[in-house]
């Protein structure tokens, strides 16, 4: 590709530092609400993605710009000397476009044992999908210890594409450029196994149980 006229690449500048000074401040995203549950013989993630969207964002979806929310997510077991081991990991890709012609939002969310498609004409809903996760498988059941603790983090980045010129050239100064939360992580998670089973893990009364459907080996639920 030709490098742009000097001229050019100065009006890009003026054009960037313009936007960038005359754009109202935007609270920096963070993931909120992470709960852990049990389903069948899967340990799964809720998480909400929180200041992810502004008027910019929305307008530049509706003008077109597929926006992508890469969110990472491990399960990992605290240690006290070497530092915490991972468990398990999984990266849930969730994708929005808008179809100018029909007036639709087209989600997308893809990961591992993770596969959705939505159409809705609805701002509010594809907003709500794309912000939040539910139910993600992030490991089975049999990998955990009751002996040891566990918790589950969740990080978030965003990615626009489809970026037309000179809008491409500007994405260092735009509010819709990409962006990349910091780790944040549950309160500790131990496993939890009927006592009718013949195994009973201890129980904190500052870590209250969250109620899950009854899994393999009498694993019921997490202290959390």
């Amino acid at each position: 590709m030709k490098p742009l006229p000097k001229t050019l690449r100065r009006l890009i500048l003026l054009l960037g530092i313009w936007c960038f000074l005359w754009t109202p401040a935007w609270a920096a995203p963070t993931i909120s609400k992470i709960r852990v549950h049990t389903e069948n013989e899967l340990i799964t993630l809720d998480a909400e993605l929180i200041d992810a969207f502004n008027e910019k964002i929305l307008e530049a979806i509706e003008s077109g710009v597929t926006m992508t929310f890469t969110y990472e997510i491990e399960l990992r077991k605290q240690t006290s000397i070497f530092g915490d081991d991972v468990v398990s990991q999984n990266k849930v890709i969730q994708t929005v476009q808008y179809d100018t012609l029909k007036k639709v939002y087209q989600f997308t969310s893809q990961g591992k044992n993770v596969n959705r498609k939505v159409s809705t004409r609805s701002q509010e809903r594809f907003k709500q999908l794309m912000l939040t996760l539910k139910n993600i498988p992030i490991a089975h059941v049999y990998k955990l210890d009751p002996e040891e603790k566990y918790y589950a983090r969740v990080k978030a980045e965003m990615e626009a594409e489809g970026l037309w010129f000179p809008f491409n050239y500007l994405l260092f100064f735009l509010p819709f450029n990409e962006f990349e939360t910091s780790w944040t992580q549950s309160t500790p998670l131990t496993l939890h196994r009927d006592a009718a089973f013949g195994v009973a893990a201890s129980q904190k009364k500052s870590e209250p149980v969250i109620p899950a459907k009854r899994v393999a080996n009498g694993i019921r639920s997490f202290n959390q």
